[in-house]
């Protein structure tokens, strides 16, 4: 199955549903999931081709908390720990700095060698390098029309990984 990095778009209200009760039960309700996206095992590649960092980056890289997010959002593991808050005037940046990356861009930062060398998950040894790259940009896509979606509507988002 292995390890999916999970967004989930909140509004004020919601996000204190969740701090006050259980993260799954809101954000996997079925009518939430158009706030819900799934970028299957792509997080990590994508933090790594963003920031050149495995986990965290340098502080004033707005980009850091993209997948990570900044700081609990409550006490619920979901798997891989709680969720992570990004407060919507961090999301407004992500978004406005993701206008930078197009497929050139991000085909310009993305080797498999390194990926391997950095242990990023999910790249195994054998991987086809354009198969794979067409996989992680795809999500990216998804991802980056997600924050911009969550900026234009003024929402939080919480990041984790089950």
């Amino acid at each position: 199955m292995g390890m999916i990095g999970y967004f989930f778009r909140t509004d004020d209200e919601t996000l204190e549903k969740i701090r006050n009760g259980s993260t799954a039960d809101v954000v996997f309700q079925k009518d939430m999931e158009d706030y819900l996206l799934d970028i299957d095992k792509t997080w990590h590649t994508t933090h790594f081709i963003l920031t050149g960092h495995k986990y965290e980056s340098e502080e004033d890289n707005i980009l850091n908390p993209l997948i990570f997010g900044e700081t609990p959002i409550n006490d619920d593991d979901l798997g891989y720990g709680p969720a992570m808050l990004v407060k919507k005037d961090t999301v407004a940046q992500i978004a406005a700095a993701l206008d930078e990356w197009d497929k050139e861009t991000f085909r310009a930062k993305f080797h498999i060698k390194d990926l391997i060398e950095n242990e990023i998950y999910p790249v195994r040894n054998d991987e086809d390098e354009e198969e794979f790259f067409i996989y992680v940009w795809e999500y990216f896509v998804f991802l980056k029309e997600f924050y911009q979606q969550a900026a234009k509507e003024g929402q939080h988002v919480l990041t984790f990984i089950c």
